[in-house]
Order: C-alpha cells, then structure tokens, then sequence
C-alpha cells in the first residue's frame, strides 16, 4: 500500500492518497482544486489508476469541487447521503464499504459539520475531515442541531479502538495527526464534557458571532 498526507500551506488543508500498489488502484480523500495538476503527476509517478475521489463533507455553494480530477481519470467522485441534491457524486450511507483493489474503507456517517459528513475507515486510520480537530472542535452545521456533532464524535469516532489514528482535513498548531485514544481523554472540547454542556457552549459561541450584513447593508458600505 501506499499512503501520503499533502499539506497545503496556504489553507492548512490536509488531502490524503491511498493506493494498493499492486492492483494499481488510487483514492484521493478531499482534494483540492489547485492541487490537480500535482495529484496527476503523483499518480503518473506511481503509475496508479485513480478509482475514488472521497469527501468527507460539501459545502453549499461547493468551493472545492472534484471534476477536473474525474474527468482526466475516469474517478466516481464518493460522498455521504445527506449532500445536496444537485452535488455530483455517489451517495454512501453508514456502514458502506468500498474496495480498493485488495483493500476495503468503511463509511462512517458522522454528521454535525454539515449534514453529509462521512469519515471513511481504512486499517487503522480514519479520515474525518472537519468533523473533528486536533484538540478541538469544529464549526457545527447551522441546519442541525449541535447534538448531531456531539453523537457523531462520541459515538462513532470515540467508540473506535484507542489505538485508531485519527488523520483530519486541517492540521492544528503543526499537529496532523492523532489517535481516537488522545482525543477521547484531551480533547477539550469533548473530553468529560456532557451532550448538554456540548450544546450550550455552541449556542454560546453562536451568540458571539458578529451579526451577519444584508447584501444591501454591504453595498452601502463599500459605496463609503
């Protein structure tokens, strides 16, 4: 197998390949769009096939679509159930599998950070996107209601065995990598905090936020 994390510094995102060297097949996780040219020649490099393009979750509008990379190599962009009707892809549920050559990543469901968020389980790595940070903890989903994240994080990522790597979409502080065991105990976000402690301190932070400007309140304030 092969395995390698690309970091992009500008945006500290993390994108992931998977390959089984000997079938010569390839999954990207959560690609970039600039990043196309450099994932083509990667996969040139290796002479592999890419078969998946996998997100972990959408946004509406997408700011990151995948169609340049499908279209050079054939990929079926992956992503979960919940993403929204007119966003091109194959709609995986919980428990799903797909195979990689001789490998097999199962879906997890994890919604919170949008209503789609998938993590896909490969080995002992779990790719969860921006369902949970390093120490930390993401935006929730302005559709549902913040339990969601909270479920998602304890009883599906928590439940994981300890030694599980957890690998995210965004590095933290230079930090790219974790395991289900750290983040159960230090998260501090999570770790010994109740569902209902969870969903206060969001709508909290909620009521921090900055009032959001009508586009006609911006308009006049560019004009000044």
């Amino acid at each position: 197998m092969l395995f390698r994390q690309l970091h992009d510094t500008a945006s500290n995102t993390l994108t992931y390949l998977l390959a089984d060297t000997d079938e010569r097949e390839a999954a990207l996780i959560d690609p970039l769009p600039g990043q196309s040219e450099l994932l083509l020649a990667l996969l040139g490099e290796y002479d592999l096939r890419l078969r998946y393009v996998l997100r972990t979750h959408v946004h509406r509008p997408d700011r990151r679509p995948c169609t340049d990379l499908c279209r050079h190599t054939g990929a079926r962009i992956v992503i979960g159930t919940d993403a929204p009707a007119d966003e091109p892809g194959e709609r995986v549920a919980h428990g799903a599998t797909l195979v990689l050559g001789n490998e097999v990543l199962r879906v997890l469901a994890t919604p919170g950070h949008t209503p789609c968020c998938v993590s896909y389980l490969w080995r002992d790595r779990l790719f969860c996107g921006d369902t949970l940070e390093i120490d930390g903890c993401c935006e929730p989903s302005d559709e549902l209601e913040p339990g969601h994240l909270y479920d998602s994080v304890t009883q599906r990522i928590f439940l994981l065995p300890d030694e599980t790597l957890i690998f995210p979409g965004h590095d933290r502080s230079g930090r790219s990598i974790s395991t289900v065991r750290e983040e159960r105990l230090r998260n501090r976000a999570y770790a010994g905090r109740s569902r209902e402690t969870f969903i206060t301190d969001v709508g909290m932070r909620r009521l921090a936020r900055p009032p959001a400007r009508h586009p006609f309140e911006e308009d006049i304030h560019e004009a000044h």
